[in-house]
């Protein structure tokens, strides 16, 4: 990892948040990184410390409105890819057609009650269907009689 330079008006806790942004950035993406990647990090970290210290980036908002207008038109063009609305919306949409929520979008309490339901198609086996069940004294029960072979330590 290169030497890190923090831009001169950080103080030592806008130092300390951007370090703690860039780790939990690596831990969140889990692979290691190239510098062109880590470059996105870096300019993110900046932004929320900037965001946070109520620093100004020097644009007016009619350059930011040109900005977001030259960043639809490269949309537009091709030249970007991004999502489609349904990806913010938790929907995974198929090739069919057919759409469903995204399971990873559900709180783990949703799967946990749901893993405690009782589904309505579980197959039950009666109570007397012991047709299959071989007694334990039989003389064909072979796998009783191998275990009672079995030398058990009793202290």
């Amino acid at each position: 990892m290169p030497k890190i330079i923090y831009p001169d008006h950080y103080s030592d806790t806008d130092k300390s948040i951007y370090d703690d942004l860039l780790s939990r950035g690596d831990t969140m993406i889990g692979k290691k990184l190239s510098e062109n990647e880590r470059f996105m990090l870096d300019l993110a970290a900046k932004m929320t410390i900037n965001q946070i210290r109520g620093y100004d980036s020097g644009y007016t908002v009619p350059e930011i409105e040109e900005m977001k207008a030259m960043h639809k038109e490269a949309a537009r063009a091709g030249t970007i890819e991004t999502p489609p609305d349904a990806f913010y919306d938790d929907l995974i949409k198929l090739s069919d057609g057919t759409t469903f929520k995204h399971p990873l979008s559900y709180p783990a309490e949703y799967y946990y009650d749901k893993n405690k339901e009782v589904p309505d198609d579980l197959v039950t086996i009666p109570d007397n269907d012991n047709d299959n069940v071989i007694d334990e004294n039989a003389d064909d029960n072979y796998i009783a009689e191998q275990m009672r072979s079995i030398p058990v330590n009793v202290d």
